[in-house]
């Protein structure tokens, strides 16, 4: 049986008397923040979509940013502190993340160098090394040039630079080759 489809849910529209009325975009877009953080460009589509006329929009963007109510800053940072380490991505990916929710490259730097003077220097290589344990099982069977393909890979998608992809391989490498010595001095003692 086929399931009858839904239409879209279309936002309501303001009258064209309220959508030159900057209270009641302000009011809008208080009741959007109440719900969440925003950045500024998704809460000016957002009051776009009710109807509000740009000018409006930007009125009310201004005003609540001008009260510390609307801060790209401060989204970008607790979005960094939400995602660091929970998720191992490489700053790339955030950074694109961030920026595909509207926030703006120097605000974004911003962001990023509070937030490491908080918590400290991010340590990538680690993250890296972690993402790259997690997948190492898969690709176990693999020939070795081919696994270090597949991890370098991997990484680059999780938004890892070259460098720290390198560094994290590398180091993966080493822990390999001293876990294959034990290895095999524990089989010659064995015997």
């Amino acid at each position: 049986m086929r399931a009858a489809r839904v239409p879209p849910r279309v936002p309501p529209r303001v009258s064209a008397e309220r959508a030159a009325d900057a209270d009641a975009a302000r009011e809008a877009a208080l009741k959007l923040l109440e719900r969440t953080r925003r950045t500024r460009a998704d809460l000016a589509r957002r009051l776009r979509d009710k109807g509000f006329t740009e000018p409006v929009v930007t009125q009310a963007i201004e005003r609540l940013a001008g009260v510390g109510l609307l801060d790209d800053v401060e989204y970008a940072h607790a979005f960094l502190a939400g995602r660091w380490g929970r998720r191992a991505a490489g700053w790339r990916v955030l950074e694109r993340d961030l920026r595909q929710r509207g926030v703006e490259g120097e605000d974004i730097e911003r962001a990023r160098a509070r937030f490491e003077a908080e918590q400290g220097p991010a340590d990538e290589v680690r993250l890296a090394r972690r993402v790259a344990a997690q997948a190492e099982r898969r690709y176990a069977a693999l020939d070795p040039r081919v696994r270090r393909q597949r991890l370098y890979a991997l990484l680059a998608r999780r938004g890892f630079d070259g460098d720290v992809i390198q560094e994290a391989l590398r180091m993966e490498q080493e822990r390999s080759d001293d876990q294959a010595r034990v290895t095999s001095r524990d089989n010659g003692e064995a015997e």
